[in-house]
């Protein structure tokens, strides 16, 4: 399966994302950024070279999903 964490790059949505790739899932982080999506998908390949995890922008993540995941902080959401 395809997942898309959208504003996945904080502590939350990057423990998912490596758990879910760990349990063999695709994963796709998204933030505002495809730059910071993509440098936070590195930084998880570097802790697990076997997993399926990319970078891109929130948009991009969510169109290319199978289920879409919204990791933001509560404060975020006003």
């Amino acid at each position: 399966m395809k997942i898309a964490i959208l504003g996945g790059t904080g502590p939350e949505g990057s423990g998912l994302g490596l758990r879910w790739a760990q349990a063999g899932h695709q994963v796709i982080i998204g933030s505002r950024l495809a730059e910071k999506g993509q440098q936070v998908a590195a930084e998880l390949k570097s802790l697990l070279p076997s997993g399926d995890i990319s970078g891109a922008d929130n948009l991009t993540a969510a169109q290319a999903a199978d289920v879409v995941v919204l990791s933001v902080p509560y404060e975020a959401q006003s």
